[in-house]
């Protein structure tokens, strides 16, 4: 469905998985003691056994009939690597399926976690997952990043991730309630943010969302300016960044929906 690229991991027929050689210095990296870790280092998806990409079985989604699909992903990363309050939406036509897979296997999933000032770190990860039979064959990929230019082209680069810095004072912020909360749907809020490559916010605005009242925006917006932030990586290197990505206000227990 996309080129290949080195911001995404990718689980072949065979049940391989593929990821670029800068992301396998990564991956090494993970068991290394605190003083070998780099300064600052994104979370990402990782090719262990029990990575996100390893646990979607692509060919029980073929024998169900997905032939192509897509959804996005949000979810939090421990320092241990595992995922806690995660969120599947925004899927293209016929993905419920994929959708429903990618939920059951979060809650499972171990990734690499972020790395700041040398420590692991809690970080926020929002992805995109891909799959497209082709020539019979099943194929899924997984992207740490929901950008759709940069995913339809297949480019080298992982999104700004907002981290947790111990000992940091974060304002504290109260999440508005609504309909949502009790149809057991998430409220959301389309975002355009703005991150130089020291992790510095330059700009953000709500771009709209699902919900028409605008307290929902303003909290977005009020949350997303108390994060601190990883720059945006292409080629391996920190960079100026301006995404789009979408809030989401998750329901109790919308993760673990049967």
């Amino acid at each position: 469905m996309f080129p290949r690229s080195p911001n995404c991991v990718i689980r072949q027929p065979a049940r391989a998985c593929t990821i670029c050689a800068a992301l396998l210095v990564w991956v090494c990296a993970i068991d290394a003691p605190a003083e070998n870790l780099p300064e600052i280092r994104p979370a990402l998806v990782g090719s262990m056994k029990r990575s996100l990409v390893n646990l979607i079985d692509p060919h029980a989604l073929m024998q169900k009939g997905v032939q192509h699909a897509a959804v996005l992903f949000t979810t939090s990363i421990r320092p241990s690597g595992s995922t806690y309050g995660c969120s599947v939406y925004g899927g293209t036509p016929g993905s419920d399926a994929l959708g429903d897979e990618v939920r059951r296997q979060l809650r499972e999933s171990v990734f690499l976690p972020a790395v700041y000032n040398h420590h692991y770190t809690y970080a926020n990860f929002n992805g995109a997952v891909t799959f497209a039979v082709l020539e019979g064959k099943p194929h899924l990929r997984v992207y740490a990043t929901q950008e759709k230019s940069e995913l339809a082209d297949g480019h080298d680069f992982i999104s700004p991730q907002s981290i947790y810095i111990t000992k940091h004072i974060y304002d504290p912020i109260s999440y508005p309630a609504g309909s949502w909360d009790t149809e057991q749907r998430p409220a959301t809020v389309e975002v355009e943010l703005s991150v130089d490559a020291k992790g510095q916010i330059k700009d953000v605005r709500a771009l709209g969302g699902n919900s028409a009242d605008q307290k929902f925006a303003d909290t977005a917006l009020k949350r997303i300016r108390n994060c601190t932030f990883l720059p945006a990586f292409r080629n391996g290197r920190p960079v100026d960044s301006t995404i789009h990505y979408t809030f989401v206000f998750i329901p109790n227990n919308f993760m673990w929906k049967p």
